[in-house]
């Protein structure tokens, strides 16, 4: 997890490079803490998340500004490694539509699975993801609503920290969510997954705060 990174306030006013690469290392490391958790927790029957949701999908590397790496490459095919150095709009929007997929199919995953609830898609991806992405082969769009839709000149910041807000937001209920199943018996997944990893705060438009 991330080291010696100090807690930051992002909000639609200002944003640096480095606060969005050690945002998206937070977001992946969180996606695959979740997913390791859930396969090594006896009360989960399936043990395929890391498999379906981070390792079939992810396919982006995220260097932090500590260092810190997260992620992998199981294709060349869009395939990008984005660090402090930079960030190119075709890396962004690829770790935007990866991070929609796989949190999507993690979702759909748990609502298949034979736990205490099946409403996680609904309430953590459905109702949260109010933002279109497209496929980096311009095919398939992924999200919900129409608040803003992220195409190959989308590079609007103040959007951008709208969407970090999202995702961190999708974040803890989603842990909040685990930790309150019954079926689930580890009870520490937003102690683990969100509070020990997602340790920007972000403020929206709104002004509403998510982080730690």
């Amino acid at each position: 997890m991330p080291t010696n990174l100090m807690t930051t306030l992002i909000s639609p006013r200002a944003l640096t490079l480095g606060q969005e690469i050690d945002f998206w290392y937070m977001a992946y490391k969180s996606l695959w803490t979740i997913c390791d958790h859930l396969d090594d927790d006896t009360g989960v029957p399936l043990d395929t998340y890391e498999a379906n949701v981070f390792t079939a999908i992810v396919n982006s590397v995220i260097e932090d500004s500590q260092g810190n790496v997260v992620g992998l490459c199981s294709s060349p095919l869009n395939f990008f490694r984005v660090s402090p150095r930079g960030i190119t709009q075709q890396a962004r929007l690829n770790l935007i539509y990866n991070f929609f997929n796989a949190f999507e199919t993690l979702c759909e995953q748990l609502d298949a699975d034979t736990l205490t609830d099946s409403t996680y898609e609904a309430l953590c991806y459905t109702a949260l993801f109010l933002h279109i992405v497209r496929d980096p082969k311009g095919v398939t769009d992924l999200g919900n609503g129409t608040n803003y839709y992220w195409g190959p000149t989308a590079e609007d910041k103040r959007m951008l920290v709208e969407l970090m807000y999202i995702i961190f937001d999708a974040i803890e209920t989603l842990t909040e969510q685990l930790d309150a199943d019954g079926t689930v018996n580890s009870t520490d997944y937003e102690a683990n997954a969100y509070t020990a990893i997602c340790t920007l705060q972000i403020e929206n438009g709104a002004g509403n705060v998510v982080g730690n």
